[in-house]
Order: structure tokens, then sequence, then C-alpha cells
């Protein structure tokens, strides 16, 4: 947010009074603050149980100053604006209201292009409750209406500013999350991320941490008339009686991109495994982050009461406590540092790892398996020292810091007090802003602002499960550290490297929740290139599916019959669906989600049949079309 937008911040007037913007009972499924991929959520999210004939209304008195008609973002939105400064936001309508479907058609034409955006020379006046549009589905996945509320330009939270939701729920304290950062960090003597949970407000025992552990926790809110889990107006941590970390989303702004990968967990949200608040600061300053985010390396040893505190824009609150025990790590046996004889080749480190931020932890299963074992391990050649013998998934393992700006050959060797060495390798290599890493048929250019710190990473390979629709042409490329927060794009290059990589339809694809999703196939000689913030788990994929179009049929709707296209694509995705009507183009609204288009005509077709012609194009370049008549209904 830039001076001048501070400085009307400042000068505006109190709110005015407001009305809930649908002619629905009040039902929110998405709070203000909570996560999305690119930003936190600016507004409110408003359902109708997926009745798209129910009227969007104004908030308040003020005048209509633009509107907007898309097939993505805010799909069909009107802006308000209000005395005193304030502006309101609808987004996501499935028809405007006929004035300003009057003044889209004038400056679009009938059924002209679907992407269209103004500001009005003549505002329109509308008063408190008076009719936008219906609720929809346009630019979304989801039929609802999205709200916002704006102080002098910046998005504020339209609960804690008067909207009338009734709200009699406190937020749930369901699950605290532990997760070691250092070597020397650990939770119940691992240096496993470990999960407790809150019964009755309460843990079952104590919290046993040691070094740089960071807290997270899942505290969900419900609001009367909703069935979604929500995120509540603030958590807060105390040790002590100290305020340790709060968090409130009060105010968000578009300009703080990713910050909410500094303030969730964007792994497991994007896993589907909950939303957990960090209760730590990292990196920028997060809006929504009050002063403090201590870290728990800052406590002495010993028991130490700690609480978190959920609190809704309602005032409804919830505390949930438990003893936090700061204690020293005990390595699961004896470990001696010794100077071992290097062979001439020695194998890559196997099985799964953990790579958090500069440290890495790789289970070593042997280690305990005799008398005190003698271990050396070498970063580039030279005997590292900050090494600790530690547990990962119930095995012994080894934790080490790996430096984040160069490469680095991490060399680990173990033995038992009277036997031979066993020895594995591992490469990592540097994620910093403009770099380069090639690694076999892998290779990365970071952008130059697309990182909020550097970190060290590594890749592997391993078995592909395949998927609908696809053909596996590449083993799965994993890296670690792949869900460190990202602020933008990378561009990731994989090599064909066999002969079932060649030829059309191969792409790069994230493999994610059981599935892939493409991110791209941009040729560059034999590589094929994507843009990622994640590093995930990449591969290269074939799209052996063509897109399934459905017989196209008209639905009911406040605004006119609609066409309806069914469309389905089970590998690459949709790119594109056309569709023309007597031979002429029609603005179609993909809907991804659905595997579907619509079209609601601004000119109602003459009664009588109809035909239409789809083409669909997946993004892998795969087509399907079809033709058909649908009979148009008498007005």
């Amino acid at each position: 947010m830039g001076p001048l937008a501070v400085l009307v911040g400042l000068l505006v007037g109190p709110c005015p009074p407001l009305v809930y913007p649908l002619a629905h009972p009040p039902a929110v499924t998405s709070t203000f603050g909570t996560y999305r991929i690119s930003h936190h959520h600016a507004g409110l999210d408003l359902v109708t149980g997926d009745d798209e004939t129910v009227p969007v209304v104004a908030a308040a008195a003020g005048e209509i100053y633009r509107i907007k008609r898309s097939s993505a973002g805010y799909g069909r939105a009107v802006y308000v604006r209000h005395p005193g400064g304030w502006q309101t936001v609808y987004g996501h309508l499935s028809s405007f209201a006929p004035k300003l479907a009057a003044e889209v058609n004038a400056r679009a034409g009938v059924d002209g292009d679907l992407q269209v955006a103004f500001n009005l020379k003549t505002p329109i006046p509308v008063a408190a409750g008076e009719a936008l549009g219906t609720v929809g589905t346009s630019g979304t996945d989801l039929v609802h209406l999205h709200f916002e509320l704006r102080k002098g330009g910046t998005p504020v939270n339209p609960l804690t500013h008067g909207l009338p939701v009734p709200d009699t729920q406190p937020p749930r304290i369901k699950r605290l999350l532990a997760v070691p950062f250092t070597p020397d960090a650990h939770v119940d003597q691992a240096h496993d991320a470990a999960e407790f949970h809150f019964r009755d407000g309460t843990l079952a025992g104590p919290v046993r941490v040691s070094g740089d552990v960071r807290l997270l926790v899942e505290a969900p809110d419900r609001i009367d008339g909703s069935e979604r889990d929500l995120t509540p107006l603030s958590v807060e941590l105390k040790i002590d009686g100290r305020r340790w970390h709060r968090s409130v989303y009060e105010a968000v702004s578009y300009a703080d991109t990713r910050h909410t990968e500094l303030d969730f967990d964007a792994e497991r949200n994007a896993h589907r495994e909950g939303l957990f608040n960090k209760l730590y600061a990292e990196g920028p300053r997060v809006r929504a982050h009050q002063p403090g985010g201590k870290l728990l390396t800052r406590l002495r040893p010993g028991d130490h009461a700690a609480e978190i505190i959920a609190t809704d824009a309602a005032g409804n609150r919830t505390t949930a406590r438990f003893t936090l025990h700061v204690e020293r790590p005990a390595p699961p046996c004896v470990v001696k540092r010794a100077r071992l004889r290097l062979p001439k080749a020695m194998p890559t480190a196997a099985g799964p790892r953990a790579w958090r931020g500069t440290t890495l932890v790789v289970p070593t299963p042997e280690l305990c398996a005799g008398r005190a074992a003698r271990v050396d391990v070498r970063i580039n050649k030279k005997r590292a020292k900050g090494w600790r013998a530690t547990r990962l998934r119930g095995q012994p393992a080894l934790a080490l810091t790996l430096p984040a700006d160069r490469s680095a050959t991490v060399e680990i060797g173990h033995a038992p007090a009277d036997g031979p060495a066993t020895w594995v390798r591992l490469e990592s290599f540097p994620v910093v802003p403009g770099g380069d890493v090639e690694r076999g048929p892998v290779a990365l250019e970071i952008g130059e602002d697309s990182l909020f710190f550097e970190y060290p990473s590594e890749v592997w390979t391993v078995p592909n499960p395949g998927g609908d629709g696809l053909e596996a042409v590449s083993p799965v490329y994993r890296f670690g550290n792949a869900w460190r927060p990202g602020k933008g794009y990378n561009t990731v290059r994989l090599k064909r490297t066999t002969p079932a990589a060649e030829g059309p339809h191969v792409g790069v694809y994230l493999h994610d929740r059981g599935r892939f999703w493409r991110l791209g196939g941009l040729e560059k000689g034999d590589w094929l290139q994507a843009g990622t913030v994640h590093l995930g788990d990449l591969a290269l994929m074939r799209d052996v599916s063509d897109p399934v179009i459905g017989d196209p049929y008209l639905d009911t709707h406040p605004a006119g019959p609609r066409l309806v296209v069914p469309v389905k694509e089970q590998g690459a995705g949709l790119a594109k669906v056309t569709v023309t009507v007597d031979g002429r183009p029609v603005p179609l609204e993909l809907q991804r989600a659905f595997d579907r288009g619509l079209w609601l005509p601004a000119r109602r077709p003459a009664p009588g049949p109809h035909v239409i012609e789809i083409e669909a194009r997946d993004r892998s370049g795969r087509a399907a079309s079809k033709r058909a008549t649908v009979i148009w209904p008498a007005p």
C-alpha cells in the first residue's frame, strides 16, 4: 500500500451501516484473511445452497463506479462507492441487474468479448438492499458471493465493521504441530514433526522440546449457518503469561504477495491435512502478525505454562492450555566422532529424508546396530562439526546444517566400534535468487524475486505411479525442501532422455494429492520447460486422452435460459472451449471445476432450433469437436 492509500485510509469517515448483501439467510464458507495461494482472502464468501437465483444486493447506499466481466478472478463483479471513503465489491455473479447488463453490452457489444472492465463516467446511484445481479460461479468453482469491504482502498474485515452475521459459536482449538528446525532441535527426543490433539482444551501430557522447534496450531472457527471450518479473527500464543505470537486478520493487502506462506502451513493445506497457523515469524513482516514472534530457543530448561487463544469477530473466544517442557536432547545411542577412511566409491543415500530450512536429516538405521558407533560427516571434503545423532520415523538418523548459498557434497560414514565403515553420499544445491542449477535431466532457473530466503535442496528419483488419462514417460524427480515458502515463479526444465518422452502431448507435471497437475511443456531443444513456485515432485507425462464433449442443453436462470456445454478432460486439463451458435461465436464461461461451459446470451435467440458447434482443446494440444442442435423456447 502506497503513501497516498495510507493517507486516504486515515481520512475516511465511519463505516456506513451495512445490510447483508444477499437476499438469503447468512451462511459463510470463507472468512477474511484466510489462506489463498497468492494472498490472504480479502473478503467473505457467502453461499446460498447452490441456488443461483438469489439476488445480490448493495450492502449500503452509494454509487456503482466500476463493472467487470471475466472468466477468471472475480468473474462478473460490481464495485460500489459509499460516503466517507468506503467501497464494497461483489464478485462471482451469474448475471448483472438489467441496467448494469445494458452498460456492459454497450461497451462489449451484444454477446461480444467476455473480458471487459470499465469505470463509469457517470456513476449509477444505488440504494441499500437494491439488486445488483444474481449470485453465481463466474470466475470460480462454487456458487457464492465474494463480498469485500474496503477502507480507503484497503480491504478490511466486514465482520468487525458491522456486517450482520449471527455467530454464537467459538473457535475450536484442535491440534498443535511442533516441527524441529535445527540439528539440535527435537520433539519428544526425535526430529519428526509431531501432532498433539487437544481434548477439552488441554493436552494429555507435556510437549517436550529442545532447540529451535516451531509451533503451529489448527484452530478452525464456525459461524451460525455454515458447516465449513473458517479462520478466526485472531490466534495468539502465550508462554508464562507473556505474548509470544499473535495473528490478527483485520486488514490485508494484495501487495503482500504470497505472505500467506509465511503465515500458514502451505504444504499441509495443499495436501488437505488441515489449515495450520504458524505461531512464529519467519522472513519479512507479515501484515497479520503483531510484533513478537519470538523463538522457543529463548526459553530456559524446565516446564513453561503455555496457552493458545483463538477469538472470532463476534468476540467468541476459546483457550487451550498445555505444558511446554524444554529439555536437553538425548541421542538414540552412543556415538563417537572419528576419522574414517573414505572408500573409492559410495552409494547415494536412499530412503526418505527430512529437509527443514538449512537442516538435513538422513535416516541411518545401522547407526545403533553395535557398540558405540564411530561417525564421520564431511561437507565438501571437510569434516563437519555441527551434526547431531537423532531419530527420524523411529530410526536412528543424523541431522546436519548445509550451506544455503553454495553446492555441497555430503558424505556420511559410520561404523561400529570394531567393524568396517559404511558410507553414503548426497549432493545439495543452492536455491538462491537468479541462480541456475542443472542436475542430470533436471534444470532450474530461480527467479530474481521468487524467494523470501535462500535454502539448500537436492533432487532424486522415485517411481512414477502414473495417472488418469496420462502415461508416465519419466520417473518422478523429487526435490528436498519442496514446500519452503515461495514468493514467485521459477523455471524448471526436464530433459527427454528416452524415446518414450519424444512426440507430442508430453509436458511437465506436478504430482500432488495422488494426481498429476500440468505445469507446462514449452519445448527448448531436448528439454520441456514449465514454471512453478514449489519444486515438489515433478515428472514428464504424456496426455493420452481427448476432451469429452457431452450433449449441450438449456437450463433456467433469472436472466433467461443459459446454454450449458458439458466438457470433461482427464489428462492435461482444459485450455479452451469455443462455441458457435448458427455460425456466430459466443462468449463462453469455462468452468473447469464443474466440467462445463456456460453461455448466458445478452439478446435472447429466436425460438426454435439452433445449431451448436463446439471445439474443446486441452493444455497438451489434444482436441475434440461436436455438432448438436438445441431448441430455444419461446418467451
